[in-house]
């Protein structure tokens, strides 16, 4: 998981290069071990693409999704496979296996070394674009949904070429020093309350500031407010979905109370103009911002409260909630997470 973390870390921001892509959508998320690219997140069809990455020595991965109103959308998949050779053999397979159901190869001028397809849908008046480009260890995945071909690949391009970029600086961990990378290099883990099941999600972990901005509610906003109060890092605790339901702890250590303060303010407007979530409050202290919201599928809810602490703050999430005023366990959950701040 940690390799996966520092991946994230060189994974494009999309809506920094096609800011007309505002939302956050799936599939996004670590990718530790190569099925998942077809049953959990659902970047391949099943049977195309994890045998060609389990062969190639995927290692780790990261996918990035941002979305319009409309039918323009972006995948960023980028993964590292064990050596640049390999990373290239993988790419011509992976394109031979996608080039179906009306994709046709094609080519990006500024980037000769990708391979390209296209499909056109004269149904849903749009056009497809699917590419792999290696850089050295690296493979990067690209699915891009847009409004006519010529939009397609010019916007293909530039996600591709700002990919490309960042991981031009990037260095693979050698697979030998893998399992040796530090869990916990911001000491926060402990900081962290335990949610109530012990089965934790490959997002759990620690995140240093670009990292952390991949899974960041509004990313380019929450860039600055981080960089002007002395964010140190982040640690999640995620658990996996039991029985329809799941939590989440992220606490962030900041550089002083002020600051974290701060930060607090501004992540509770965050949460209010993104969502269209129900405010309520816990009894232990009714300053600390509580969101219920509805779940479109299913019927459930889930709640997520602020908190802070000296120079801490975290956010308390419990998914699959069947009553939005039973809030017991966030309540439990709220306060283990202050005794946890307060070390």
């Amino acid at each position: 998981m940690v390799e996966s973390h520092r991946i994230a870390g060189v994974t494009l921001l999309i809506g920094e290069v096609l800011p007309e892509l505002s939302d956050n959508c799936n599939p996004s998320g670590p990718v530790v071990d190569a099925a998942e690219t077809e049953a959990g997140l659902g970047l391949f069809a099943p049977d195309t693409a994890a045998p060609i990455l389990s062969r190639y020595g995927f290692v780790a991965g990261w996918a990035y999704c941002r979305a319009a109103v409309d039918v323009r959308a972006t995948s960023v998949f980028v993964a590292e496979m064990s050596d640049p050779d390999s990373a290239s053999v993988a790419a011509d397979k992976l394109a031979a296996v996608l080039a179906a159901d009306g994709y046709a190869p094609t080519e990006l001028p500024d980037l000769p070394a990708g391979r390209v397809l296209i499909r056109e849908d004269d149904v849903d008046d749009a056009s497809f674009v699917q590419a792999l480009l290696p850089v050295d260890r690296m493979l990067v995945y690209l699915f891009h949904a847009d409004l006519d071909p010529e939009q397609a690949t010019e916007n293909a391009s530039t996600v591709l070429s700002g990919q490309a970029e960042l991981l031009s600086a990037f260095e693979p961990t050698p697979q030998d020093a893998i399992a040796t990378l530090d869990p916990d290099p911001f000491g926060l883990a402990a900081r962290a309350a335990d949610p109530p099941s012990t089965a934790l999600s490959p997002f759990s972990g620690s995140y240093d500031l670009d990292s952390y901005l991949r899974v960041a509610i509004a990313p380019e906003r929450e860039r600055e407010l981080l960089l002007d109060n002395g964010f140190v890092g982040t640690y999640i605790k995620q658990t996996e979905i039991e029985d329809g339901k799941s939590y989440q702890i992220v606490v962030y250590e900041m550089g002083s109370l002020p600051e974290a303060d701060a930060t607090f303010t501004e992540f509770r407007n965050i949460e209010t103009e993104e969502y269209d979530g129900t405010r309520f409050t816990v009894p232990e202290d009714q300053t600390i911002p509580c969101f219920y919201f509805e779940v479109e599928e299913g019927g459930t809810y889930y709640q997520r409260c602020y908190t802070r602490e000296g120079k801490y703050l975290a956010s308390i999430d419990v998914f699959g909630v069947p009553n939005p005023f039973d809030i017991a366990e966030i309540r439990m959950l709220n306060t283990a997470q202050i005794q946890a701040m307060r070390g």
